[in-house]
């Protein structure tokens, strides 16, 4: 049993060289490296390469908006005195023009200003008189100095006091011309028409006849009337922190609507906010933007796209860019028929061509044309 156990290698040696023809392995068998092959190609199979080329990008920030009114075009109306509304004269949709009226209030502040400003000038009338008297009694030595300069400091007071309640009623809204019919006629009607000082378009009313409006009551006034201009809108964009190094002032934004997608509304940045918002970290960048045909509506939700600047980018087409297990490659030219395949790292669109970010330089040569059947036979 042992003797039999010795020959049993070389039996299966023996065994092994029959099998084959003896030869030695040929060079030709060993395995090329996997960077460089040499592909079979068909003779019908044309290749064609390309090298990088350098593109102009124009730099897009998208990110969401929403839309208001132009605050520095919008007029809020509160009602000037204590009342009661006894009509409106104007509706949401009128276009109105500065002094227009808007609605009238029956006041009794109104009649007390008045009767103010009445008492104030026959206050002016008297000291007026007493000075003068004052002046001739002085002249002929029937008085002292001394009542010179108290009648002169009373027709003062009394200046003072006429241009107070005529400045009050001027806050009331009363025109040069009803405040002096108050002073030559003693008029002390207390319904006071209560006007826009801007032109604009009313968009939105909360006051109706009947209604008892209340002045200085509030830190928050009710706005019985606002009137905004349209032609121009507001839209408030929100940017992330790390993208507000690309936000500056005078870059042109187009807005478009999630309701009509083929419109598309051309601004500019206003004004970057300096205020981070902590709970969604992003800033406040301001959009002015023309309202064409007012389809701007305030508080609109839109879509903003902000340019950001151009730059220069390495470029090829997308038929060189290969992808496998959702890893991009191309084929690289290293001679004549011979490639290698290599990762590449890309980036957006460019005008119909893919960005590269890494992998290849501006002198390599990238197959094109052809890649699609020539990476079977590159590993």
């Amino acid at each position: 049993m042992k003797r039999s156990a010795r020959f049993i290698p070389f039996v299966v040696a023996a065994l092994a060289a029959g099998c084959g023809d003896g030869s030695a392995p040929s060079p030709a068998a060993a395995p090329k490296p996997a960077a460089e092959t040499r592909p079979q190609n068909g003779a019908d199979v044309a290749i064609e390469t390309t090298t990088p080329q350098v593109r102009v990008r124009q730099g897009v920030l998208e990110t969401s908006g929403k839309v208001q009114f132009n605050e520095e075009a919008v007029t809020r109306i509160h009602s000037p005195v204590t009342g009661r509304v006894v009509e409106v004269l104007s509706r949401p949709g009128d276009i109105v023009e500065a002094g227009h009226a808007l609605f009238s209030i029956e006041s009794p502040d109104l009649g007390q200003a008045k009767s103010d400003y009445a008492k104030a000038l026959t206050d002016v009338e008297r000291a007026d008189k007493a000075l003068r008297l004052a002046k001739e009694l002085f002249e002929v030595k029937a008085i002292p100095q001394k009542d010179i300069r108290e009648a002169e400091s009373d027709y003062r007071k009394a200046v003072a006091e006429r241009e107070r309640a005529a400045s009050r009623l001027r806050t009331l809204g009363l025109a040069e011309e009803q405040i002096n019919d108050a002073a030559v006629r003693g008029e002390t009607s207390t319904r006071l028409v209560v006007r826009t000082p801007r032109s604009g378009i009313v968009v939105e009313r909360n006051v109706v006849p009947g209604q008892v409006v209340a002045y200085g009551q509030s830190d928050t006034p009710v706005n019985l009337f606002v009137i905004a201009d349209l032609s121009m809108m507001w839209v408030l964009a929100d940017v992330y922190e790390p993208d507000i190094p690309r936000i500056h002032r005078d870059q042109g934004v187009t807005v478009t609507l999630p309701c009509c997608p083929g419109e598309r509304f051309e601004g500019r940045v206003s004004y970057i906010s300096d205020i981070v918002d902590k709970e969604t970290r992003t800033i406040k960048v301001r959009v002015v933007v023309p309202n064409r045909g007012r389809m701007l509506k305030a508080e609109m939700f839109v879509k903003a796209a902000i340019a950001t600047g151009a730059t220069r980018v390495l470029a090829l087409p997308s038929s060189a860019i290969h992808r496998e297990q959702n890893q991009p490659f191309v084929l690289i030219e290293k001679g004549k028929d011979e490639y290698e395949r290599r990762p590449v790292k890309v980036g957006d669109d460019v005008n119909g061509s893919v960005e590269i970010l890494g992998g290849v330089g501006p002198t390599d040569r990238v197959v094109t044309t052809g890649s699609i059947l020539l990476k079977r036979s590159v590993k």
